[in-house]
């Protein structure tokens, strides 16, 4: 699917205190290597990060209006009523997630929206640059985001986390999901 745009990016709109507040509760949380597709066997040449899942309401204030405001001016229009818990991740040295799309079917409710809130400043770590990919092969490189940034894209878009070279990142990855595409 061509698409008009392929990210919707909100440059620092979420506080220090609120990226500080999820690092806090995501790192008091066990965290887990990510499996891929559901495998419950781990496949690090594919995705080497840890994960755990938030799912305390105070976070989806934060980032709920920002959906809608991306699926309206991006085009997308897509209809969707939940989301699913929020994935805390950290990814430290050679950690990184290769070229995958978030689409996912669960019954009736399939993923149509994925943001990627970047919790930690650019600063804090080399590598791991957020990298999408359009159907021609375009590679859209986002390079790294300031602290706070949320970047929103339709869930079945290609997309990477390079490896991490040194210090760590944590990001929030949200999923908006709803009945079949129409």
């Amino acid at each position: 699917m061509i698409l008009k745009e392929y990210v919707w990016r909100f440059e620092k709109e979420l506080s220090d205190k609120f990226c500080n507040d999820v690092v806090k509760l995501g790192n008091q949380k066990n965290k887990r290597i990510g499996y891929v597709d559901g495998n419950k066997i781990p496949n690090k040449k594919v995705r080497n990060s840890n994960i755990c899942f938030l799912n305390d309401l105070w976070i989806k204030k934060w980032f709920n209006e920002l959906f809608h405001i991306a699926n309206k001016n991006a085009g997308w229009n897509f209809q969707f009523d939940r989301y699913e818990s929020f994935q805390f991740t950290e990814y430290k040295i050679k950690q990184h997630y290769s070229w995958h799309p978030d689409s996912y079917v669960n019954k009736d409710v399939i993923r149509k929206l994925s943001g990627i809130i970047l919790l930690s400043n650019p600063e804090d770590y080399e590598g791991g640059e957020i990298e999408v990919r359009t159907p021609n092969n375009k590679i859209i490189k986002m390079g790294k985001q300031p602290k706070g940034t949320m970047l929103i894209f339709p869930s079945f878009v290609f997309h990477r986390v390079k490896p991490i070279t040194g210090g760590q990142r944590y990001s929030l990855v949200i999923w908006a999901c709803g009945e079949n595409f129409k």
